[in-house]
C-alpha cells in the first residue's frame, strides 16, 4: 500500500461576471488581483479544472494523476473507478447568477451525450441581510406558463425566491431551477460535471440554453425548500446529517473538543472547514486546518482525530450512504 496521508488541494479560483473578492475577507484566500472571483474549486478533477496537490510527498501532482496511482485506497469502493468523484466549490454571489439547471444521469443519456448529471448542495457560509436565491416555481405555476416563459424570456418572474441565512442547507437536485442571489456565499458539494444550462441571465448577453432547459426543467414548487439538519449532541459537540442521496452525503460537526473517527474503507471523505481552526492528526503526521481549508480524507487512511483549537465547524462529504463520523 502507497503512504497515504490528508491530501490538501490549491484551489482553483474562476472569474465570473457575478463573482466578487468576498473568499478573501471570508477565508483569506489569495485571490488574483483585480478581477471579480466567482468560484475557489477547492476540490476537482475535471477537464475544465484538475486539482494539485499542495502538502506532502504528492506535492505538484495533479489530482487526476493521484486518483489514477491510488485508485480504491483514495476514493474507496462505493464510486466509479476512473476520476474523483467530488468537485467540492467555495462560491462568491456578487451579483445574481443566471437562472439555471443541471440534467439528470437519464437526461445525459437520453439526450446529451458526452454530459455528466449535476446533483449538488448548498451550506450557505455568508448572507447580506435580506438576501435570497431563487429556488423552484411559486406555488401555482403550471407547465403551459413555464413554456411561455421560455418564449418571451419571462421566467424570472415565476421563480420563487427564498431568504436565506449563513448555516441554511439547500439540496439543487437535476432538474430544480434555481439561482443564488447577490450577497450570497456557499459551500457546494456535488456530481464532478461542471454541466449547466442557462435559462435566463439578466440581459449579460452570456448564451442561454432554451432547448435543452424544455428537456430538463421539472415544474416543481417544494414544500420546504430548506434541508432540515438530523442531528444530535455528543461528548464533544453535535453532529448533524445534512444530505444523504446516491450521489454524496453530506455531514456537519461542530466540535468543542477533541473528536476521532474511523475512515469507512468505503468512500473518500472531502472535509471543509467553515469556521475555528482545529490540529487533524493520523497515523505518522499532524495538519494544521483554518477556516477555508479543505482537506481529502483517504478510504484507507485509518483512524484521524480532530483537537479543534476552540469551537470548530466542517462540513464533511463522501458517498451515499456510508456514514463518514460516528
Amino acid at each position: 500500500m502507497s503512504e497515504l496521508y490528508p491530501l490538501l488541494c490549491r484551489p482553483i479560483y474562476k472569474e465570473r461576471v457575478w463573482g466578487g473578492r468576498r473568499l478573501a475577507r471570508l477565508y483569506d484566500k489569495p485571490l488574483p488581483a483585480n478581477l471579480p472571483i466567482g468560484e475557489s474549486w477547492e476540490v476537482a478533477d475535471l477537464p475544465e479544472g484538475a486539482s494539485r496537490i499542495a502538502n506532502g510527498s504528492l506535492e505538484g501532482q495533479s489530482l487526476t494523476d493521484v486518483v489514477a496511482t491510488l485508485g480504491a485506497e483514495l476514493i474507496g469502493t462505493a464510486w466509479p473507478a476512473g476520476r474523483f468523484p467530488l468537485l467540492v466549490k467555495l462560491l462568491d454571489a456578487n451579483d445574481d447568477l443566471s437562472v439555471q439547471v443541471h440534467p439528470s444521469a437519464d437526461d445525459c443519456d437520453k439526450w446529451f451525450a458526452g454530459c455528466h448529471s449535476k446533483d449538488e448542495s448548498w451550506v450557505v457560509v455568508d448572507a447580506a441581510p435580506g438576501a435570497v436565491v431563487q429556488f423552484g416555481f411559486k406555488p401555482g405555476v403550471t407547465q403551459a406558463q413555464f413554456e411561455r416563459s421560455l418564449d418571451d424570456d419571462s421566467i424570472a418572474g415565476l421563480l420563487a425566491p427564498l431568504a436565506v441565512h449563513a448555516g441554511d442547507v439547500l439540496r439543487v437536485a437535476p432538474g430544480m431551477v434555481h439561482a443564488l442571489g447577490r450577497g450570497v456565499a456557499v459551500l457546494e458539494v456535488q456530481e464532478p460535471s461542471d454541466t449547466t444550462f442557462r435559462i435566463h441571465d439578466y440581459g449579460r448577453g452570456r448564451q442561454v440554453h432554451i432547448d435543452e432547459a424544455r428537456r430538463v426543467v421539472q415544474v416543481v414548487s417544494p414544500a420546504e425548500p430548506l434541508v432540515q439538519p438530523v442531528g444530535f449532541e455528543t461528548d464533544w459537540g453535535v453532529w448533524e446529517l445534512l444530505v444523504d442521496v446516491p450521489a454524496y452525503r453530506l455531514e456537519r460537526i461542530a466540535a468543542e473538543s477533541d473528536l476521532g473517527w474511523d475512515i469507512d474503507e468505503r468512500s473518500v471523505q472531502v472535509m471543509t472547514v467553515l469556521e475555528g481552526s482545529g490540529l487533524l492528526n493520523w497515523e505518522g503526521g499532524r495538519l494544521r486546518l483554518d477556516p477555508g481549508d479543505t482537506v481529502l480524507l483517504p478510504a484507507r487512511l485509518g483512524r484521524v482525530e480532530m483537537e479543534p483549537l476552540g469551537a470548530l465547524v466542517a462540513v464533511l462529504a463522501g458517498a451515499g450512504g456510508v456514514r463518514l463520523v460516528d
